[in-house]
């Protein structure tokens, strides 16, 4: 298959719906979509009706694309999510805020977090306030000095199993799952906004809020455990 398309490949799912969509990766424009309703009265998800919807759409966007999907942006809404809130303080005082405290300070919460919820995947790590001296702050700067700094996180956390299903999935078409997103945060996010659900999830990944600190593997970083840490704070 050869076909000059740059795409990108996103699944909604739901205990009650399903979609699919393929969307161009500059313009977002709509390749393809289709969705399904599923009747079943459960908060679980259906993963024979998953596998089904799959089936009947894989082919058909890598016939129409002339390429195959290798990944696939997953867009969950379910109360399987769960987050955690973790504060964390500086222990020294009357000191410059730098990049480094910063990492540091972020690398101990996600520590505390996942102490806390062994078994879970943290998929969102999203920075709520900053206390400094006192006050609450949305935003912060690099190389202010304060008296008292504090940082408050959430995290948004799905069972592994659930990732490792859908990862299970997947594989039976060759596709691996990139992202997974917690459609509750989305659309919180973009609430002032008349973007589609696909939309908010592409600019969440790719770092529309800047208080969102995206976690990578330490195997594939050498300048810091969070991989948007400088671009956020610089």
């Amino acid at each position: 298959m050869n076909s000059n398309i740059d795409f990108e490949v996103y699944l909604f799912l739901s205990t009650k719906e399903i979609v699919i969509s393929v969307n161009e990766r500059i313009s977002f424009k709509t390749i393809y979509q289709n969705e399904t309703l599923i009747d079943l009265n459960s908060e679980e998800f259906n993963y024979k009706k998953i596998n089904e919807f799959l089936e009947e759409n894989i082919f058909v966007i890598e016939k129409t694309l002339k390429k195959f999907i290798q990944k696939i942006d997953l867009i969950i809404d379910s109360k399987a999510f769960f987050s955690v809130l973790v504060s964390v303080k500086n222990k020294n005082y009357n000191e410059l805020i730098s990049r480094k405290k910063l990492d540091y300070l972020l690398n101990e919460a996600k520590s505390q977090c996942q102490e806390t919820v062994k078994g879970y995947k943290i998929n969102h790590m999203i920075i709520d306030n900053y206390l400094i001296n006192d006050k609450n702050n949305q935003f912060l700067k690099i190389g202010e000095k304060y008296k008292s700094f504090s940082i408050d996180l959430r995290f948004i956390c799905l069972s592994e199993k659930i990732i490792k299903d859908f990862e299970q999935i997947l594989s039976k078409y060759q596709i691996s799952l990139n992202q997974v997103v917690n459609a509750e945060y989305i659309k919180e996010f973009f609430k002032n906004d008349t973007i589609n659900i696909f939309n908010m999830a592409n600019k969440i990944i790719n770092g529309c809020n800047e208080n969102e600190v995206k976690i990578v593997s330490k195997r594939h970083i050498k300048r810091g455990f969070f991989e948007r840490f400088f671009d956020l704070f610089g």
